[in-house]
């Protein structure tokens, strides 16, 4: 009589399914925790960044105003067209960018009048969007005036001084008073970005439930064999002589054969696989499969040939 061959789940399946599981959900509360924690902390932040910058932009109005009376000489800006403000802004850079040292300050008294006179609404020129495209990409290159002011200073007394000395010390009593970290916080998280954190986690946790049912389900999974047939942790069993069609297809790549068998009541189908199971002792299953059918019932491969019987059972000895 053939002895009885239990293939029980394979470990490093279970592992892999744990180590999934358990990253995908540290993920999802790594998500949820941004949604609730860091990124409202990170927006109220940048919000009164940007309050304690625009205050001290606003104290060098005056010499913006007349440091910039070329751009505003034809057309006030409250009447520029999108078109306008994205070409003055783009042409005010790239003279500041190829500009010395000493005309640094010059053109960041340009800058600050840009900024300072974007619309505070949309308006029948300026749509939204663009107006807060524009207002942000002008922030952003004023801000690396506020955070290497002495890489664009040429003295202690022009504007970049003055008002980058202003702004430190303003921002400084406001960490401290809130216990912030001193580092410029980036531009506010938006409402969106906020919400998109839980969308997210409401997308990884399924995935990650789903490996978890998974590993509750397989964790003490077999598949057994002996001369009469089949059977597995599930339920499933068949004898030999019930069998239609023994499918390969997949074998040699995947590793899984199906087992097409009619109980007499349907047709059902029977699952070997040697990558999520110990795989020699799948292997002895698929061959006795093989020895108990015609080969015209083997599909999709050819049966496994008797150098590796041979090969299988020196390894178990």
């Amino acid at each position: 009589m053939a002895e009885m061959i239990r293939a029980n789940i394979s470990r490093p399946y279970l592992l892999r399914l744990v180590l999934v599981s358990l990253f995908s959900l540290g993920l999802a509360f790594w998500c949820v925790y941004d949604g609730l924690v860091t990124y409202p902390a990170q927006r109220v932040r940048a919000i009164k960044y940007i309050e304690l910058l625009d205050n001290s932009l606003g104290l060098i109005r005056q010499e913006s105003d007349n440091a910039s009376q070329s751009l505003g000489a034809s057309l006030p800006p409250s009447d520029w067209s999108s078109k306008r403000w994205t070409e003055e802004t783009e042409s005010v850079l790239l003279d500041q960018r190829n500009a010395s040292t000493a005309e640094q300050s010059t053109y960041f008294l340009k800058l600050a009048w840009l900024y300072l006179n974007v619309p505070g609404e949309p308006t029948g020129e300026v749509t939204e969007a663009d107006r807060l495209r524009i207002r942000s990409t002008l922030r952003k290159t004023l801000i690396k005036f506020f955070k290497e002011p002495e890489q664009y200073s040429s003295s202690n007394t022009d504007a970049i001084s003055r008002t980058t000395n202003l702004f430190e010390k303003a921002w400084s009593e406001e960490c401290e008073k809130n216990n912030w970290p001193l580092d410029y916080p980036g531009e506010p998280k938006n409402p969106y970005a906020i919400d998109q954190q839980f969308y997210m986690a409401a997308g990884i946790i399924p995935f990650s439930l789903f490996f978890i049912v998974t590993w509750l389900r397989q964790r003490n999974a077999w598949v057994e064999g002996d001369a009469k047939g089949l059977r597995n942790s599930r339920g499933a069993s068949l004898e030999y002589d019930q069998i239609e069609s023994f499918n390969k297809k997949r074998w040699d790549k995947k590793g899984i054969a199906w087992v097409h068998y009619n109980d007499g009541v349907s047709k059902r189908r029977f699952l070997l696989d040697d990558c999520n199971f110990e795989y020699k002792a799948i292997r002895k299953m698929v061959r006795m499969v093989e020895a108990n059918i015609d080969r015209e019932q083997i599909t999709g491969g050819e049966p496994e040939p008797t150098d590796s019987i041979d090969a299988d059972n020196t390894a178990t000895d």
